[in-house]
């Protein structure tokens, strides 16, 4: 579905206009991946120009591929999608919070309310549920919890294996790699068509070595990343037809086999190149029981060198010595050569904390879908990890939009307030209306039960209806993933009603 909105129709005089159809243009966004909340949310399927067919119900997947010329609209997906990177999960509440924010604070332009107060009470608003949500926050504090575990199932949706992988892979890792600055637990995913779906203690080249003469496993070795061609060091084209640089380039030959000999007496066992590895060198390292690959990508050396400990060197820092060289080896516990799935896996050593999930499937949307799903409950656990859980299932928005009704403020920010109390609303509205559910009887129902025990916990159980304390039962959300949402949504909503007036620039 495209989102083609003719942003024109608002002339430089018509601010009001202006918002209307920013709004519109959101609202039609908001309502592809509503259908996709909750646990009883439903696909959605992109079809792209070539006949290309994506069906999934993750909302950064769909919002990041839809077709889009309306320029709000590219704005509210571009802000939404810093959700995605921030923490990984919760695009779909941060769509729908900021749609429900973004109406409402329209409609109360509409009746004549100062749009800078409409601003200021949103701001207050956001900043007050984001103190209560800190409040409800309950902190992880065992990669074993019960809670952990259920939030891996639930944005596996549903799938167990996947949620185990993901729960196997963090408690390898240990708490305190999850909470590295910068590491992110989805970034470990690598989708392999045709492959098995597993996890391995190490990482993956998607490169096959140079011959079948080279070793199929090799262990206990030192490994080598050249980031550059493993090649003679070239003699300029022109000294190359002199005597004097043919015999150059015959020294520098022999100056390559000998550093790959010493290499070889120093312990290595494979070798992985940026670029191409020349017949010389090659045949050599092949003699010499050593694995070579090349061409290997930027971004799989790159992860290699994280896991080893390895340091990239160019062709030129070959020639240095062998104590300059130690520094420059990477370790392995095994270099396996996968002939099925055409890769080569490098497995580490107990203390080297990295760890690969494989994501396979027969057929490449599946294999896609699959990744995405498995991303989706790695950024949910590692958000879980570091800034805990609340109650799921919307009850914990709900809550905190009653909580903010008596909070209340009495001058013209109460207009804005009261968008924030409406916009929270939308998540368990959503999850009940997906479901089946009369939307304003189970909201009344969980207002009274929240209000008589108190608890942020009570919500719909979406599989029997029941109004009852949904984190007893386990169903919770990263706080994280919830701050952000909400964080978020106030962003996006604050820069969309500041836009007064939309004018075409000339061409």
């Amino acid at each position: 579905m495209a989102v083609n909105q003719n942003p024109e129709r608002s002339g430089t005089n018509q601010p009001l206009a202006a918002l209307t159809t920013n709004a519109e243009a959101v609202r039609a966004l908001a309502q592809i991946v509503a259908g996709t909340f909750g646990p009883k949310g439903l696909d959605c399927m992109l079809v792209g120009e070539d006949g290309e067919v994506i069906i999934t119900n993750d909302g950064a997947t769909i919002l990041k591929t839809i077709d889009i010329s309306h320029p709000v609209a590219r704005i509210f997906i571009n802000a939404i999608q810093l959700q995605e990177e921030k923490v990984g999960d919760g695009t779909t509440t941060a769509s729908l919070l900021a749609e429900a924010l973004i109406s409402e604070g329209v409609n109360q332009v509409l009746k004549g309310v100062p749009v800078i107060k409409v601003i200021d009470g949103i701001r207050l608003g956001v900043e007050t549920a984001s103190k209560i949500l800190a409040e409800a926050r309950i902190p992880i504090e065992r990669l074993d919890s019960p809670l952990l575990e259920r939030i891996a199932l639930v944005s596996a949706r549903g799938r167990r294996d996947l949620a185990d992988l993901v729960i196997q892979a963090a408690q390898i890792l240990g708490g305190e790699y999850l909470s590295k600055p910068g590491f992110r637990l989805a970034d470990q995913i690598i989708a392999i068509d045709g492959g098995l779906t597993g996890l391995i203690a190490g990482t993956i080249i998607n490169r096959e070595p140079l011959n079948k003469g080279m070793p199929r496993e090799v262990n206990n070795g030192k490994i080598l990343i050249v980031d550059d061609a493993l090649e003679p060091v070239k003699v300029d084209f022109q000294a190359l037809g002199t005597e004097a640089g043919f015999k150059r380039h015959l020294q520098n030959q022999d100056l390559l086999l000998e550093s790959i000999r010493q290499l070889a007496r120093m312990g290595l066992k494979a070798v992985f190149t940026d670029r191409g590895i020349s017949d010389q060198a090659e045949s050599c390292l092949t003699d010499l029981g050593i694995i070579g690959a090349q061409g290997v990508p930027r971004d799989e050396w790159e992860r290699l060198a994280a896991f080893t400990g390895a340091r990239p060197v160019k062709r030129e820092g070959l020639l240095k010595t062998p104590a300059e060289m130690e520094a420059l080896f990477g370790k392995a516990a095994a270099v396996i050569v996968d002939e099925d799935y055409q890769n080569i896996k490098v497995l580490g050593y107990p203390e080297q904390k990295m760890v690969t999930l494989l994501i396979g499937a027969y057929s490449k949307e599946i294999t896609e879908e699959k990744e995405r799903i498995i991303k989706d409950a790695a950024g949910a656990v590692q958000a879980a990890w570091c800034g805990g859980v609340v109650p799921g299932g919307g009850s914990v928005e709900l809550g905190i939009a009653r909580l903010l009704n008596e909070k209340m403020p009495l001058d013209l920010n109460r207009y804005g307030y009261t968008c924030v109390v409406e916009a929270l609303k939308r998540p368990i509205a959503q999850i009940c209306s997906n479901a089946g559910f009369d939307i304003m009887d189970k909201l009344t129902q969980v207002l009274v039960a929240q209000e008589k025990t108190g608890s942020l916990g009570i919500g719909v159980n979406c599989e029997t209806g029941k109004v009852e304390d949904l984190l007893q039962n386990g169903v919770c959300d990263p706080y994280l993933v919830k701050y952000h949402a909400l964080q978020s949504a106030g962003e996006v909503t604050e820069g969309i009603l500041r836009i007064n007036t939309i004018v075409k620039l000339k061409d």
